[in-house]
């Protein structure tokens, strides 16, 4: 029996390799380095994350390095599980690749317990099998300490029926911890942010929950120093934006606006007031700045007080309007002096009407403007 079993083992083991051979000669080098034993079980778990989960050689000569198979039993009824349970091979192939380590599950013992658990909370077997394809790391989580908390928490932030709905488009919310978001949110609720914009925070932006809680207490303090309201939505935005980013990266920002003129003191009013003006990338503020200063010859501080301004596309927004301005000062239609935030954040209906389908050279400057955006397309 036991001749039997090894001739079963060695069969497998040279069945996969025979579908695809070339495998053979990419891994000799492994058992040169290695014990025979330890060759051939770790030759076989290359060749069967090559040819049955869809990896690179590379990749799955990585995720040998984290798991061994000595017979296909174990990873094909994980496969087998997976296709039971709703996952289109294309999803198990992509959860598989994300985290080859799921195939040395027991599958009844291990996994099924947390299907079963997001199925009872109303989460179809279509969106547990679509989720879990591109969140695997979500059936590494323990059960009883990580998704059952997790749930219970959520219940104490958002109605029962809107519980589903945050999970399927937020599944990084059962990362959380629950004892740190608890504390978390009650440093929140202690400076005066009202619950509506922790709920945002928790719903559209988990991550920033996975800071330690003193390190959130820093960032806290930070925005509080430059002066934002908490009761705005800008203060727990400014809360984004710091965490966002290293103290280094923080400095660079601050570098580019000073090149432009800007003292310290309008960065942070600018950044008060948007926080966002802070996270854009350097080239991006350069090319704002330069189309406003150096094109249109407006004030670098005329933009820090309207820090939005920055935060609109340039091919799709600034760009095609700077031009149409260009035009209607060279015409001697707008003062040279104009400075109006309307002309570039007013929506496309409005400013056509109000700057461009009203004049007499409207068809004109409508060309103009026509053309610039194609350029953007």
């Amino acid at each position: 029996m036991l001749g039997s079993a090894v001739r079963a083992s060695t069969n497998h083991r040279q069945h996969y390799f025979l579908e695809n051979p070339a495998l053979l000669s990419s891994l000799r080098h492994i058992s040169s380095s290695k014990s025979n034993g330890n060759a051939n079980q770790h030759s076989f778990t290359v060749s069967y994350l090559v040819n049955k989960c869809g990896f690179s050689l590379t990749s799955a000569l990585e995720a040998s390095k984290r798991v061994h198979y000595e017979t296909p039993h174990k990873p094909d009824s994980l496969l087998s599980f997976f296709k039971d349970h709703g996952f289109s091979e294309n999803q198990t192939l992509k959860l598989t690749r994300k985290c080859p380590e799921l195939l040395l599950y027991n599958p009844d013992k291990t996994l099924l317990p947390k299907l079963e658990f997001l199925y009872s909370k109303g989460v179809s077997t279509a969106d547990v099998a679509k989720i879990i394809s591109f969140y695997p790391w979500i059936l590494r989580c323990s059960l009883e300490n990580q998704l059952v908390p997790t749930f219970d928490f959520l219940k104490n932030w958002f109605p029962n029926d809107t519980i589903v709905q945050v999970f399927k488009s937020t599944p990084l919310v059962l990362q959380l911890n629950p004892v740190t978001v608890k504390y978390i949110s009650q440093i929140l609720r202690d400076n005066g942010v009202p619950d509506k914009n922790i709920v945002m925070l928790v719903r559209s932006h988990p991550k920033t929950l996975l800071l330690s809680p003193k390190k959130f207490n820093m960032v806290l303090c930070k925005v509080r120093k430059m002066g934002l309201d908490p009761c705005k939505t800008q203060f727990v935005v400014a809360i984004l934006a710091l965490t966002s980013m290293s103290r280094s990266t923080w400095e660079k920002k601050l570098d580019v606006y000073r090149r432009w003129g800007l003292s310290h003191e309008e960065i942070l009013a600018a950044f008060a007031k948007s926080p966002w003006f802070m996270t854009l990338s350097e080239e991006k503020v350069v090319a704002v700045m330069d189309l406003f200063v150096n094109k249109l010859g407006w004030e670098s501080s005329f933009i820090a007080k309207n820090p939005t301004l920055v935060s609109y596309s340039l091919e799709k927004r600034l760009t095609p309007r700077a031009s149409v301005l260009q035009f209607l000062v060279s015409q001697g239609l707008i003062e040279k002096s104009f400075r109006s935030t309307t002309f570039f954040i007013a929506s496309e209906n409005k400013f056509l009407q109000q700057f461009i389908n009203q004049r007499a050279e409207s068809t004109q400057i409508l060309k103009l403007y026509q053309e610039k955006l194609n350029l953007s397309r």
